[in-house]
């Protein structure tokens, strides 16, 4: 609203002397000053609340109806008058805001001019008081509207248009700062037989009461809602699957108290998944979620199961590598990364490469040599999902068939769902996941934008495709220095962060390293010759 009312100063200016003006409302005992300008400093602060009782405020909420001090040197009736005073204010006006017949706050204009309110003025201004009153009371009917659309009227919890809202933003949020949060989906066993027994009635009751077992169970931090018919659900932000899979135990355990003190034969299932671990998208999240949970309906209910570590299905994939209760399972999948350059008929890591162009840029823009160190390691794993995509696929020599390109697509994710069953990779997941993303939007897995993509896979977007045009690959030469460069120029601000694309020419510029051109590469874009794969 502030932004709003700055505009609405500006044109007010234009026909009234104004040197200071809030819009106020009353809450309770006090005021709370919603809006706020001024040329000569405020005693007040926008949002602060401030006692009702002495003011004008509240006097022109007694009387419903406008006041006019014309010169605080003369007389300042209110308690306000000796600070508007001080800040050089000679002349203050008071307008009620009045909704339905009840006055809700006041319009207040003041000038360090005597006398600076003529009738005309008064009359005008009251004009303008009432279209704000009436512009406050569209906003906050329009308010509750959206409020009452996003709650379930039965349970008072949040409801399925509000989950994938509030996923949609942990997405965003988590991709750029990293983390991870989990999803849990509950589903009541018994419930259409306590319906069919009951009747509808009883059944609305026990839903009610199973809202009030979730609000009163889960943590602070999580939210709960009524996912729809006898099925909840329950986002838990910043947090790693083994601590939402306690949440769940225990919320599964209070459901299934709640219902034998009531004699009832109701328990619950719960299936919980992760981001990014069990998928890229809020859909991808809600289905591996939806996966375990009928699968421990299918196992008879009134039980957990994770989606994580139970949807990796890699084709291809030594899976023993990453499974073996003897070997080291961080080395494993650090070979995995080796295994997929074979794959690729690489005679040189390529990965080394993107590590080598990541670092340089990463520097370039000072990073701390913490988060140099999670790039690196994030370089090394960037396409490890490439392990579950055939050979046939990765080294064919004609363009991809649109099948093959959404196969393609699913490497980040299998990338993460590898690398996610190591608790100290945690950090470089981000990387490893949007590293396709492209600055306009229009990459994959999500279609982030801008600076929404994380700021590591954004370089290691750049050091990639810098790497696959400047290595030799089994349709084309590598392109010179310069040349690669310009590619990266033209695709500034569609494909790349244009900031980082000139911090990373300035960077190759200023080093005498050459680049490697003995490797073969991926397929290039249509866009430019950087990679997309």
């Amino acid at each position: 609203i502030q932004e709003t009312y700055d505009s609405f100063i500006g044109e007010l200016k234009k026909v009234v002397d104004t040197n200071w003006a809030s819009i106020v409302l009353i809450e309770d005992s006090h005021i709370n000053i919603l809006a706020l300008y001024s040329e000569i400093g405020s005693a007040w602060k926008l949002g602060e609340r401030v006692p009702l009782r002495g003011t004008g405020t509240e006097w022109v909420a007694i009387n419903k109806q406008a006041i006019l001090e014309p010169d605080l040197t003369q007389s300042g009736q209110f308690v306000t008058a000796k600070y508007h005073h001080r800040q050089g204010i000679r002349s203050i006006a008071y307008f009620p805001l009045i909704v339905k017949g009840v006055v809700i706050g006041s319009f207040v204009v003041a000038s360090r001019e005597p006398n600076a309110y003529s009738q005309r003025h008064m009359t005008l201004l009251e004009q303008l008081a009432s279209q704000i009153a009436m512009s406050i009371e569209n906003s906050r009917l329009y308010a509750e509207a959206e409020e009452k659309a996003r709650i379930d009227e039965l349970t008072d919890l949040l409801n399925r248009r509000s989950l994938d809202e509030l996923m949609a933003a942990e997405i965003k949020r988590h991709s750029r700062y990293g983390g991870v949060f989990s999803l849990i989906i509950l589903d009541l066993d018994g419930f259409k037989a306590f319906n069919d027994n009951y009747g509808h009635l009883a059944g609305d009751k026990l839903l009610k009461e199973i809202g009030g077992v979730l609000k009163a169970t889960i943590r602070s931090t999580d939210q709960a809602f009524r996912y729809g018919g006898d099925e909840f659900a329950v986002l838990l932000p910043n947090t790693p699957i083994d601590a939402a899979l306690q949440v769940a135990d225990r919320t599964r355990r209070k459901v299934a108290s709640k219902a034998k003190a009531g004699h009832i034969a109701i328990t619950a299932s719960l299936g919980l998944a992760s981001w990014p671990a069990d998928g890229a998208t809020a859909d991808e999240i809600v289905n591996a979620a939806d996966t375990t949970l009928y699968r421990a309906k299918r196992e008879g209910g009134n039980r957990n199961y994770c989606a994580s570590g139970t949807l990796l299905e890699l084709q291809d994939t030594p899976l023993s590598l990453v499974d073996s209760r003897d070997g080291d399972t961080l080395s494993a999948i650090f070979a995995l990364a080796e295994t997929v350059d074979a794959k690729e008929h690489y005679t040189n890591s390529h990965w080394r490469k993107v590590k080598e162009y990541a670092v340089l840029l990463a520097t370039a823009v000072e990073l701390e040599p913490e988060e140099i160190a999670k790039l690196e390691t994030s370089a090394l794993l960037h396409d490890i999902g490439k392990i579950s995509i055939s050979e046939k696929i990765l080294n064919k020599r004609t363009p991809l068939t649109d099948d093959e390109w959404e196969v393609i697509k699913t490497h980040p994710q299998v990338g993460v769902n590898i690398a996610s069953r190591v608790p100290e990779l945690a950090s470089c997941l981000p990387g490893i996941l949007h590293h396709h993303e492209r600055y306009d939007g229009t990459g994959y897995p999500i279609g982030l934008n801008g600076e929404e993509i994380p700021l590591e896979a954004r370089i290691l977007a750049i050091a990639d495709a810098f790497t696959a045009m400047t290595t030799v690959r089994s349709y084309s030469d590598a392109l010179p220095l310069e040349e690669a460069l310009e590619e990266l120029k033209r695709g500034a601000g569609t494909q790349f962060d244009p900031k980082l694309v000139a911090i990373f020419d300035t960077a190759i510029q200023s080093t005498t390293r050459t680049p490697v051109s003995t490797e073969s590469e991926e397929m290039a874009s249509p866009e430019t010759g950087a990679t997309d794969n």
